[in-house]
């Protein structure tokens, strides 16, 4: 089976991108919009979320690209952590966040096996596929013996 040509097809960012517009539809109600701090640093989880799988995408190896979505994995650590804060101020209630938690449930795994994947095949990805010919083999003391310089 062939890799994701773009970010948009990868499972992970598919899922955090429920979790996002889920979350904006809990950060767009009035009370919770009224606080602009906390309105601010729930959406931007979530977006980090996403964007940080789209950007370790982008990147050229597989280590690289678990490192972003060890970030992505931490930013949605917060995102939950900005939920509980919203419940305690009654920007939302734990019925409210039921679908995001579902959807959490599901990211995590899926972030946990793709960074699995990515840490068990560190030699894979696109710079791999990008490496050219070997470099020639070094000189013999008979090339050397010849040099002119």
């Amino acid at each position: 089976m062939p890799g994701a040509r773009h970010f948009s097809a990868l499972t992970v960012w598919k899922l955090a991108d429920e979790v996002r517009v889920e979350t904006f539809k809990l950060t767009s109600r009035p009370r919770y919009a009224r606080d602009l701090k906390a309105q601010s640093q729930t959406e931007d989880a979530a977006n980090s979320i996403c964007r940080n799988i789209a950007e370790g995408f982008g990147c050229e190896t597989h280590p690289e690209f678990a490192r972003f979505l060890g970030i992505s994995r931490r930013s949605l650590n917060e995102l939950q952590d900005a939920f509980r804060g919203a419940q305690l101020k009654g920007y939302v209630t734990v019925d409210d966040c039921a679908r995001i938690r579902a959807l959490t449930r599901r990211l995590y795994p899926a972030l946990n096996g793709m960074l699995a994947y990515l840490r068990r095949t560190p030699g894979h990805g696109k710079r791999s596929a990008k490496r050219g010919p070997k470099p020639p083999p070094p000189r013999t003391d008979e090339q050397k013996k010849d040099r002119t310089d």
